[in-house]
């Protein structure tokens, strides 16, 4: 193995340039230098989490979340797998398998997906109790990620294995994806929401995607029946949630005069479902240059603090390039200007820029989707 390494360190000399060269170039034709310098900032944070194990003929990839030390967080893995699309969409097979394993064994008896497989990794046993569950939110991650990759591989086989999970998971977002009720979302620190309609909208778009996946598997008849709900729901997501004044989606049904980041729309932007009418994209990118505060635009009119995953999500799925960019300004601007002295946090104030130093947290890494 030492002779392998010494041997090759030419060869792997070039082949990192050569990725250095396509990454900064790709991040440059995106957002230019800002840009460039959010993603070297992330990037580095993308893969040092994880860890292969497995065997050759069953290769797994563990992802630890710090802080705490919660192993193959469904959320965690959301915000981070379009670096994985990007780079290599196998590795994004890696990270789901385990979570498949553990469900279709039986081993989580609900009917939505489960939220970690433990709390102190690589202690990876399981999840520990049900009060973190996400029901809604876990549910529809992994039914975007499946398709994500599976239309970035073509890898139909992997859509037939787990379709039946899938689909299970699917029906749970029929049944309250909609009407979600009091709902714990990724933001968990906002505690239970009430009919969040960002959380709505992930599960609508989960249930296109689901008929993606009933398609590519010939299911025919899932296809119609799955596609129908979500263009139904999509429909009354707009009359609940959309703002009397029609200036954007508020934060719940119930809250008139709130507002919250719609960054769950990149699924329906990512996945090409075309589920939400344009009309609504870009009445939310009218009303985000509004609102867009010095380091960022605040996730919503409860808090001026931002999380930087989800801002980079919105501009992924905003059509408005003026909007994308004065994001990434104003990210790269808070790079240059924070008083923290860790890596790249994944949250900050938008107004003082103060940190609350969630330092080398995987979520970070989704600034790698849009290239």
């Amino acid at each position: 193995m030492i002779d392998f390494f010494y041997e090759d360190r030419e060869d792997a000399f070039r082949r990192a340039t050569a990725l250095d060269t396509r990454i900064v170039t790709d991040a440059q034709a995106v957002g230019g230098e800002s840009y460039v310098k959010i993603v070297s900032a992330a990037l580095r944070q993308a893969y040092g989490g994880l860890e292969m194990v497995g065997t050759v003929d069953r290769p797994w990839m563990m992802l630890k979340d710090t802080p705490p030390r919660n192993c193959q967080t469904v959320d965690v893995i959301y915000s981070h797998f379009a670096v994985h699309l990007y780079l290599n969409p196998t590795l994004l097979r890696y990270l789901l398998e385990p979570l498949f394993d553990y469900q279709e064994r039986g081993l989580f008896a609900k009917k939505y997906s489960l939220h970690d497989l433990g709390k102190q990794y690589p202690q990876c046993g399981g999840q520990e109790g049900h009060h973190e569950d996400m029901e809604v939110e876990q549910s529809a991650n992994m039914l975007i990620m499946m398709s994500a990759y599976v239309r970035a591989t073509n890898d139909t086989e992997f859509a037939k294995k787990h379709y039946k999970i899938a689909k299970q998971w699917t029906q749970y977002l029929v049944d309250h994806g909609l009407i979600t009720g009091d709902a714990l979302t990724t933001d968990a620190y906002l505690g239970k929401l009430t009919n969040s309609t960002n959380l709505s909208v992930k599960a609508i778009v989960g249930i296109g995607a689901m008929a993606q996946l009933a398609e590519v598997t010939g299911n025919e008849a899932d296809r119609q029946l799955f596609r129908r709900t979500a263009e139904k729901y999509v429909t009354e997501w707009i009359r609940l949630g959309d703002d009397p004044f029609n200036k954007h989606i508020k934060m719940t049904y119930n809250s008139d005069n709130t507002w919250f980041m719609m960054y769950n729309l990149y699924a329906d932007v990512l996945l090409d479902t075309k589920l939400v009418p344009e009309s609504i994209y870009k009445q939310q990118d009218q009303w985000y240059k509004q609102v867009i505060n010095y380091y960022g635009l605040q996730l919503g009119s409860v808090t001026a603090d931002t999380r930087f995953c989800w801002m980079m999500f919105t501009a992924a799925a905003s059509g408005d390039t003026r909007l994308r960019q004065t994001v990434f300004d104003r990210t790269a601007q808070w790079l240059r200007e924070t008083p923290t002295r860790q890596p790249f946090s994944d949250a900050a104030n938008t107004i003082t820029g103060e940190s609350p130093g969630w330092a080398r947290n995987r979520m970070i890494t989704t600034v790698c989707q849009h290239n």
